[in-house]
Parts: structure tokens; C-alpha cells; sequence
């Protein structure tokens, strides 16, 4: 008796832990659920679009930020939708305008079962006008809808289920529908797998009718003038079309119709069928209606979107700690590298790393992620880099998709490509790659140019560098006062002239003495000019000599720039506290003792919350100047986006996990987060002679957190940390076992230089 009684707590509580992680995945566990890691074969199971996937009742985005992409095109989710979808980007085909969902008409009643609830919401908040949403399906006159049950993300996959459930004309229609979206990686297609459960003992006899609009379809090449295309028509069901593009749906049914794929699901039987969005430049043929392939084609597609998660796993180091929070931030800021990492054969670069889901590459972007970049793709890093100088590197800033020129430039550029380069060098010991010829040039003559350059255009008799009004050109802020003799730019400039005199000695230069003297003059202007000890901050100097004291982040990047003195750099982080600078999720761009310059509007540099890349490259930062408790501090806010964020956006609140809806909702700096941790927590620090010093900082919360595979000059390294010590282990071995503020280093030759 006792054991039957065992055996029944024993089933009961298997029962309840089930019912918890369907509730907690909110999916059920039907034919559309996302598989088990336990069936992948990978071995990466750490980072996979399962460990990836998050309910979109989690999310904070709206529809159209979250999206499904796989490298060639993104298309994103339409909420409130079982089968809608918007906004197709396939360059050239982009079009933002575009919806498409799917309609059912029963042949018994004649009843058409709509997937139009988005449609109607809109309207309704717009104009205040139309049928109110929630009278659908049962206030006369209205249109029948599919209603939306639950939604689940994961890269490259949106899964929903759906219900309708209604008797019309005294015959019973019950449908449970199960539909996954996704896109290919090789063609300009979009597919979307679905599945009908008929309820009901009787055959249900429906026809599925496609539906899309869009209200201009136009080629899209920046910074290239186009000849607007014809007004958009519909010659069919199937075809929305203009004279530049087509897009057309087909299925895997048979016998398409004028008005639709005839389908039956027989009695207490469910039927699935494949439908594709197929993206088309004008002429081409026509695709056929009829296309039985398309359950390979998305089969295809789920294994590229494997296979990349793949690629980094297998080329980033694991990271596993006590922390679900931090594991998880370090994953999708690994998500968010490849969610900007595009391949298209007609594109300037292949990869081609975006600044996120605007299609441009810009070097301040790429620089936050420059170092996790070279051991991700350091060929990628090499053809991004040779990029920049074909597109002018002190012309323009923004390197479109198609290789078209602007005319906008940042002053941060220099000092972003430097980075770049040096991170690099760093971890690939390439340094051949300076002697690389390029437009007529070696890349370090093209450095130096753009060193002399910047010295010719912009500095004063003082040493220091003047780049102008305009506080476009160092961050995007809505006051004034950031502008002219900026402390953070001249700080950048002098490390800048430094490395290129080291650079310049290392090959027997003459322009070495040239750039260290230009760099020793700036640094003392600097501390001369812009330095207020009473504030423990630098000021801004314009040219009728008045100072502006502007409390924004972007001052940080100075602790990497090699100019501070010791106590700059702790009346500087001393700032770093509640009140000014940190916030519940991160931080603020300016500080709140910044009455003037504090806006709640552009976020990212004006005040009311970050740049996503920001506080990452900030806490490395820290964690390598050895103040790890502040490090930590400002890490463990940003664990806070990943209970709503799939993959991290441009920008988000300092006070809420919300972000601004015309800002990307991905982005490449917010990479950097891989850095903050393989660079910061576990202190790993390649350096440009081949050396490697480990320095690890520990947090009770990471309980024992592990580093494995990180890969440096041929060899690879693990880091183990607990509570009273750590262990770095080379290729498999045990190398050091220090404690905490005790560096291990491993010579040049050692580390594997060649």
C-alpha cells in the first residue's frame, strides 16, 4: 500500500513539473512545438535557437521589431495574427508597408474565416471608426476571425497556434490551427508551414485564400537615384506586382483556383500544407503556383539558421555559470552579432556586418564588437576593414549595402577604425596585414594619412583638436554643448597618434617623432584646458573660450585611452553611482545631475537611457582597470533585458525595459556584451606582442563560472572560477591556479606567437 502510495506522489509530481514548462514555455506540446535539445545533434547545445527561444508574451517588442531572419532577409511578425506577417527586407526589395496573412472559406456555409484582428485594432485606434475588435465573431455584420491562442520566438522561427470555434447556419465549424513562419537563407523567400485540425466527425471543406497588400513596390538602392515604379496591382489572388517587383505566393497544394487552394481535412483529422513568399526583380518568370518542394526548401532554412548558431559556438569560448541571467545575456549578445551579420551575393562585403537592422555598416558600430569580431571572423574583420578605406575614411561614415557613397562623417571614425585594427592585430597576430596595399596605400599609410590629416584639418596652436559646431558629428544629443574641443575625441586622438608612433618605430619611421609629439602636446592641453578638478570631469572648450561641462558617457571611453592619470581616472568613475550615472537597467547616457543636457527622447546620448554597446564596452573597461564590484554592478542591470529582449536593440530606457519604436530593434554593438564578459569577468587579455594575461574577477552570484574554448595564436584556453581561487587551463592542461589579483601570464612564445 505504501508503495502504490509512493508510486502515485511519484506520477502526480511528474504530471505537475510537465504542466509547469508548458505553462512556462507557454507552447503546447504539439507537431509545431519547438523540438527538444535532446533530438539536436549539434553539440552546441548552449547556444541553440531552443536556449534562444522566449514566449512573445515576454517581449517587450511590438510586432514589427520582432523579426525572423536568417542572414539573406527579414521578415517580421504581425501580432494578433495566427498566420500575418510584415515588412519584407531583401535588398533591394524592401518594402515596410507589406502585410500577408491567410483566409479560409468554408464551402458548406460559405463563410469566410478572416485573419484580420490586427487590421481591425489598427483602424479602430486610428480613426476611432470601423467594428470594435473585440465584437468579432459574434456582433452582426462583422467579419469571422481566427483567434490568436499563444506565440513562441526563436531565431528564425515563429511558431503560433490558433483557434476557431463557431456554429453558422446550424453547421459547426471548429478548426485548431498551428503555424510556423520562417525564411530562407539562399533565396528570396519567405515560408510559412501550416496546420489545420478539423474538430468536428464531418470533412471540412475549405479554400485558402492568400492575401497581401503593399502600397508601393520600388527598388530600393541607397544613395542612388531610382525611377519610381508603377502603382502596385494584383493582376490575381496569388500576385502582387508593380514593374520593378513581384511577389507571389505559392504552396505545396495542388490545383490552385481563381480564388484560392481547394483543401479538405477529413473528420477528427488535422492536414498540413507549406505556403512561400516568393520575392521577384522584374523580368522574371513567374514561379509556379504548385511548388511541391517547399517542405525541403524550410527545411533548408532551419538548418542554415542551426548552422549559424553553430559557426559561433563553435568559434566563441562557452560560458556556464550559477547565474541563468548572465549565461543568458552573454547568448544574446552573441544573437545579436549574427542577427547583423548579412550574406548576399550583391552585396559590397560578404559577410556584410550592418550596424543592426538598418543596412549600413558603420566603423563606430563594428568597433564594440571589433575584438569578439576577430575571433568570430577575422577574415570578416579584414574585408570590413579594407571596406572602410575604399569608402573613404575620412569622407563618409556610413558604408551602404550596395557600396554607394554618402557624405556624412563622424569625428569618432579615426578612433573607431583604430580599434578596429588593433583588435584585430591582437588576436590574430596578423601584422602583415599593415602592409596590406589598398587603394594605392598600405593600410598603416592609410592610417597615418588619416592621423596627419586629422591634425592638419583640426588642431589649434594649443594642440588641441577643434572639429567643429555640430554635436552630430561625436553623439547624436538635442543640446548644445557638446561640440568643438571635445575631451573624449582629443583623449582618443592622442592615443591614436601614439600607436601610430609606435607603429612608425617598430618599422624605423621618421613620422614616428612626428606623432609622438603631436600626441604629448594634445595630452598636456587637454589636462591643461579641459581638466576641472572641482568637478573630477572634463570640460568642453568652444572657440570664444567658454567651457561647457556636458555629463555624458561617452567621456568613459577615455579609460581605455591611456591619458588618465590615476586620480582623473577615479574622480571619473566616482561618478558611476545612483543619481547620476547608473540606472535600474544600465545606464544613463547623461548623467541626472545634468539638468541641461537630460532628455527622455533620443535615449541612446541624450540622457534617459544607453546605447546597448555602451555599457558593455564600459564594464570591460572597468574590470581590466581593476574595479570589478562597479563592473558587476553595471552587468548585472543589463541582465535585466533578457526577461524582455530576444536580442538586444539599439537603445533601451534606463528605466524601464522599454526602447524607442523608431530605433533598431537589433544591434551590432550590443555584441559587445560578449567582450564585457570573456575580456572583463574572465579577464582574459591578449596583448599586440603575442602575450596573454588572465586576470579573472569574481561574483558569489556566478557560483562556479567556467570558460571554455577561447582561442588565441593556436592554442585554446579554459578559465574555472570559485570562490577562493582560479584555474586557467591550456589546451587541456592545467597552466596556472592563482588567487584573485594574481595574474597569470603566459610569453609570447608561450602563448603561441609567431
Amino acid at each position: 500500500m505504501n508503495l502504490r502510495r509512493c508510486l502515485w506522489k511519484l506520477i502526480t509530481l511528474h504530471l505537475l513539473l510537465v504542466c509547469t514548462a508548458v505553462a512556462q514555455n507557454e507552447f503546447p506540446m504539439g507537431a509545431f512545438s519547438p523540438p527538444s535539445e535532446t533530438v539536436l545533434g549539434s553539440g552546441h547545445e548552449w547556444l541553440t535557437p531552443e536556449s534562444l527561444g522566449m514566449p512573445r508574451s515576454a517581449i517587450a517588442f511590438d510586432g514589427r521589431m520582432l523579426r525572423l531572419f536568417n542572414g539573406y532577409g527579414a521578415i517580421s511578425v504581425r501580432d494578433m495574427s495566427v498566420t500575418g506577417l510584415q515588412s519584407l527586407e531583401f535588398p533591394p526589395i524592401d518594402v515596410r508597408d507589406y502585410k500577408f496573412d491567410l483566409a479560409f472559406r468554408e464551402a458548406e456555409t460559405g463563410v469566410l474565416v478572416q485573419d484580420i484582428m490586427p487590421d481591425v485594432y489598427e483602424h479602430m485606434v486610428r480613426t476611432g471608426k470601423g467594428p470594435h475588435p473585440l465584437g468579432l465573431n459574434f456582433t452582426p455584420g462583422t467579419p469571422f476571425v481566427m483567434l490568436l491562442q499563444r506565440a513562441y520566438w526563436e531565431p528564425n522561427a515563429f511558431y503560433r497556434t490558433g483557434t476557431f470555434h463557431k456554429q453558422l447556419k446550424g453547421h459547426w465549424i471548429s478548426l485548431g490551427i498551428e503555424t510556423k513562419a520562417s525564411v530562407s537563407a539562399v533565396l528570396d523567400e519567405v515560408y510559412l508551414r501550416l496546420q489545420v485540425h478539423n474538430r468536428e466527425s464531418v470533412p471540412l471543406v475549405l479554400t485558402v485564400i492568400p492575401h497581401q497588400r503593399a502600397s508601393e513596390l520600388t527598388l530600393d538602392f541607397p544613395n542612388v537615384k531610382t525611377t519610381p515604379a508603377s502603382a502596385v496591382t494584383a493582376p490575381n489572388d496569388y500576385i502582387l506586382e508593380s514593374n520593378q517587383i513581384r511577389i507571389t505566393v505559392v504552396s505545396d497544394l495542388p490545383n490552385a483556383g481563381r480564388a484560392g487552394w481547394p483543401w479538405e481535412i477529413p473528420g477528427r483529422s488535422s492536414r498540413t500544407a507549406d505556403f512561400a513568399i516568393v520575392l521577384q526583380q522584374l523580368p522574371a518568370p513567374p514561379p509556379l503556383l504548385l511548388t511541391p518542394s517547399l517542405a525541403q526548401r524550410m527545411e533548408q532554412a532551419r538548418r542554415a539558421a542551426d548552422q549559424h548558431l553553430d559557426w559561433a559556438a563553435e568559434r566563441l569560448p562557452r560560458v556556464t555559470t550559477a547565474d541563468p541571467a548572465f549565461d543568458d545575456l552573454y547568448r544574446r549578445s552573441i544573437l545579436s552579432i549574427l542577427e547583423s551579420r548579412w550574406d548576399r551575393p550583391n552585396f559590397t562585403t560578404r559577410p556584410f556586418y550592418a550596424v543592426g537592422t538598418w543596412v549600413s555598416s558603420v566603423s563606430w558600430d563594428t568597433s564594440y564588437v571589433s575584438q569578439a569580431l576577430s575571433l568570430l571572423d577575422p577574415q570578416g574583420v579584414r574585408r570590413t576593414f579594407l571596406s572602410y578605406i575604399d569608402n573613404g575614411l575620412l569622407t563618409n561614415s556610413y558604408l551602404r549595402w550596395n557600396a554607394a557613397h554618402g557624405t556624412y562623417w563622424y569625428a569618432q571614425n579615426p578612433f573607431a577604425e583604430m580599434r578596429i585594427l588593433q583588435d584585430y592585430l591582437r588576436q590574430t597576430g596578423d601584422f602583415g596585414f599593415l602592409n596590406r596595399v589598398e587603394k594605392g596605400a598600405t593600410v598603416l599609410e592609410w592610417m597615418k594619412r588619416v592621423g596627419k590629416e586629422v591634425e592638419k584639418r583640426y588642431a589649434r596652436p594649443d594642440g588641441l583638436l577643434d572639429f567643429g559646431a555640430g554635436s552630430r558629428k561625436f553623439i547624436e544629443i538635442r543640446t548644445d554643448g557638446y561640440q568643438h574641443m571635445v575631451a573624449a575625441s582629443n583623449g582618443l586622438a592622442v592615443a591614436y597618434f601614439r600607436q601610430i608612433g609606435q607603429w612608425c618605430k617598430a618599422g624605423h619611421d621618421p613620422d614616428a617623432a612626428l606623432f609622438d609629439a603631436w600626441a604629448n602636446k594634445l595630452s598636456a592641453a587637454i589636462n591643461r584646458e579641459l581638466w576641472d578638478p572641482e568637478q573630477g570631469w572634463f570640460v568642453n572648450l568652444y572657440p570664444d573660450g567658454s567651457r561647457h561641462l556636458v555629463w555624458s558617457y561617452h567621456l568613459f571611453d577615455l579609460l581605455d585611452s591611456g591619458i588618465l592619470s590615476a586620480g582623473q581616472e577615479q574622480s571619473i568613475i566616482s561618478h558611476l553611482k545612483e543619481g547620476e550615472f547608473l540606472a535600474p537597467y544600465g545606464l544613463y547616457s547623461i548623467s541626472k545631475a545634468d539638468r541641461i543636457h537630460w532628455d527622455l527622447e533620443d535615449v541612446d546620448w541624450g540622457g534617459g537611457g544607453q546605447y546597448t554597446g555602451e555599457p558593455f564596452r564600459l564594464a570591460e573597461s572597468l574590470y581590466r582597470l581593476g574595479y570589478a564590484e562597479t563592473a558587476w554592478d553595471i552587468l548585472a542591470r543589463c541582465t535585466r533585458w533578457t526577461k524582455h529582449f530576444p536580442y538586444i536593440p539599439q537603445e533601451i530606457f534606463g528605466d524601464s525595459p522599454g526602447y524607442p519604436e523608431v530605433e533598431m530593434p537589433v544591434a551590432l554593438a550590443a555584441g559587445a556584451g560578449v567582450q564585457a564578459v570573456v575580456f572583463g569577468v574572465f579577464g582574459l587579455e591578449p596583448q599586440l606582442d603575442g602575450s596573454l594575461k588572465v586576470t579573472p574577477s569574481y561574483h558569489h552570484e556566478l557560483g562556479i563560472a567556467r570558460l571554455r574554448g577561447y582561442r588565441f595564436r593556436g592554442h585554446t584556453y579554459d578559465v574555472v572560477m570559485g570562490p577562493w581561487d582560479y584555474q586557467v587551463f591550456r589546451n587541456g592542461r592545467l597552466a596556472a591556479q592563482n588567487v584573485y589579483g594574481k595574474t597569470a601570464f603566459f610569453h609570447a612564445e608561450l602563448a603561441g606567437s609567431r
